[in-house]
């Protein structure tokens, strides 16, 4: 028969604390709709701003710190507090574009640190198919409305972004016609 000590009733009080007070981690979930591929490519060409084949030239880590109303009555020292944020910043060498503003020959996007946050992660060197979305409001940190942000793009392990040497050449002749369609479309109304 073993007797617990104080030292074995102190690491189980501890054991149980922390398993029922640690926080649930979120991953990132994405959602597929069940239809044709080539279905999808038209989806995505209509949801993304910018799509385009390119180089990475670079990654860089930017930090980002930001203040959150936690609490409405008491000192400012405990109604804000400081978060700070870091994002992937990549730089491409643009070799074909198919949608979006166009832009130098380089063009820069953002994205999360880890896939668990559905950050996508690309190797310097490597050559991809890239669907990004634009991003130009952020969350109030007070509540309320969004709040208005300089545009910039950013992109997601949900989007459709695959080494250059996996994609179908099927899925580049489509979004070549679906550029030269959304071409036609907005030089016949006069946006061009």
């Amino acid at each position: 028969m073993h007797c617990a000590t104080a030292a074995d009733v102190k690491a189980s009080t501890l054991f149980l604390y922390l398993l029922l007070h640690v926080a649930v981690a979120e991953a990132c979930t994405c959602v597929s709709a069940r239809t044709s591929e080539r279905q999808k490519i038209a989806t995505a060409y209509r949801q993304e701003a910018l799509i385009f084949v390119g180089q990475v030239l670079r990654v860089d880590t930017v930090a980002t710190t930001d203040t959150i109303q936690v609490a409405d009555q008491g000192p400012v020292e405990r109604r804000i507090r400081l978060i700070r944020r870091e994002e992937l910043r990549y730089t491409f060498a643009v070799s074909r574009q198919f949608k979006g503003p166009q832009h130098s020959s380089t063009v820069q996007l953002y994205t999360e640190m880890q896939s668990s946050m559905c950050g996508k992660q690309f190797a310097i060197g490597s050559e991809h198919l890239v669907y990004a979305y634009q991003v130009s409001l952020k969350a109030s940190p007070y509540g309320g409305p969004p709040v208005p942000i300089p545009p910039y793009f950013a992109t997601s392990i949900c989007d459709r972004n695959q080494p250059i040497n996996r994609v179908k050449r099927g899925e580049l002749r489509y979004l070549a016609r679906l550029a030269q369609a959304d071409q036609y479309t907005q030089t016949a109304h006069g946006s061009r």
